[in-house]
């Protein structure tokens, strides 16, 4: 058994959330509901590759406990019904059609809880022509048409440094939908099913864009507009060194600010002038000194720049530490290793980290010995392949 932290409750305290999600998008957004406190049950299957990402000590698996069911089997699909009964969330990451396969389609289980909110995460959504279609993160940045604008003219686009579609259009958006349906069901008694599209959440995450299309007419381009690279007061600049630093001073002050400290006054008024002329004069000043001597320069004027940091300077970057971001956890067998801490902070009811991350069937007897089943029994349906059991590594 995996030892947990004991320590006061989160905000989700007593939520209970059967999660039948695999790779990234669902994890994560189970993984947030986990660290505020939602008791997370993770089915997996007994064999073959793991519902989740199940690298080992992956954060997204944190805080949450793990069940191994053949659901193809009655009798796990039985256990899988008794522990719908006693749920608040059922979500599930199936490509449309398959939940009703295995007869755990939100028809059949809002059946056994009416108050059940299910939540299924696709990458295309639950009809239309892509419906079935096969992807990951890239692909859904494509057709939302958000990969298109993240590169450079003469680059082309470019893959994002994170899975950007995955996490902020699968896991928070679908996060996000759970809280809201809870939040009528507080009201209402009733449950509910959520249909989430990581290509549409995707669509509804590029709104700037949408007003320089619906403004100009004209269809925004990589570097086209200003909060894309456009302009000088908003871009990325190679240093001496061959590092670089992020520009992001928008508002008139802080240009003018910027402009002054590098004793180029005539600048000011050429903020939002786009091509590459204005850009290439910030470019040959940047170029004058490392990025480490334009970060200590920089910090003495209010303008808005960042030096652009690797994740090894990041783990050792100072507000980065003050906050406490990175958290170094404790395995079972005495292990380390490090992730990042429970983030939005509560000042009542704090998220926490109270479990390493889960391994496919960790816990299946001790919620299968929660539902009244003794030693002996699991053992029996372990040995006809219909759980399994594992321990903490």
């Amino acid at each position: 058994m995996d030892k947990e932290t004991k320590q006061p409750a989160g905000p989700l305290a007593g939520l209970k959330v059967i999660d039948l999600t695999r790779m990234l998008p669902g994890p994560f957004g189970t993984m947030l509901l986990a660290d505020m406190g939602a008791d997370v049950t993770v089915v997996e299957q007994p064999s073959g590759p793991a519902l989740g990402p199940r690298r080992k000590n992956f954060a997204v698996d944190r805080n949450k406990r793990s069940i191994a069911l053949n659901l193809k089997d009655e009798r796990a699909k039985n256990i899988l019904y008794r522990m719908v009964a006693e749920a608040d969330v059922f979500i599930e990451g199936f490509r449309p059609g398959v939940t009703e396969r295995l007869g755990i389609d939100y028809a059949r289980l809002s059946r056994l809880n009416t108050g059940l909110i299910y939540c299924s995460v696709s990458g295309y959504g639950q009809d239309g022509p892509y419906r079935l279609r096969a992807g990951h993160d890239i692909n859904y940045m494509a057709t939302a048409g958000l990969l298109y604008l993240n590169g450079r003219k003469d680059t082309g686009p470019v893959v994002c440094g994170t899975q950007l579609a995955d996490i902020a259009g699968g896991g928070m958006m679908a996060a996000f939908a759970v809280l809201s349906a809870l939040y009528y069901r507080e009201k209402s008694g009733k449950g509910q099913y959520i249909d989430v599209s990581i290509t549409d959440a995707v669509l509804a995450l590029n709104p700037v864009a949408f007003v320089e299309y619906d403004n100009t007419g004209t269809t925004p381009e990589r570097q086209g507009f200003r909060n894309i690279g456009a302009t000088p007061c908003y871009n990325i600049y190679r240093t001496k060194d061959d590092r670089h630093i992020s520009i992001g001073a928008l508002e008139p002050k802080f240009w003018a600010n910027l402009c002054r400290l590098l004793g180029r006054e005539d600048l000011i008024a050429r903020q939002n002038e786009t091509g590459a002329e204005a850009v290439g004069e910030l470019q040959r000043i940047f170029e004058t000194k490392t990025r480490d001597e334009w970060d200590r320069l920089l910090d003495s004027a209010e303008v808005c720049y960042a030096p652009i940091l690797n994740l090894a300077e990041t783990f050792r970057d100072s507000q980065v530490v003050h906050r406490k971001m990175i958290h170094e956890a404790n395995q079972p067998d005495g292990s380390t290793f490090r992730q990042a801490d429970v983030v939005p902070r509560f000042s009542l009811t704090p998220g926490l980290l109270r479990r390493p991350p889960s391994r496919p069937g960790q816990h299946t007897r001790e919620i299968l010995g929660e539902m009244g089943m003794d030693e002996a029994a699991v053992s029996d349906l372990e040995k006809d392949g219909v759980v399994k059991t594992m321990e903490a590594e």
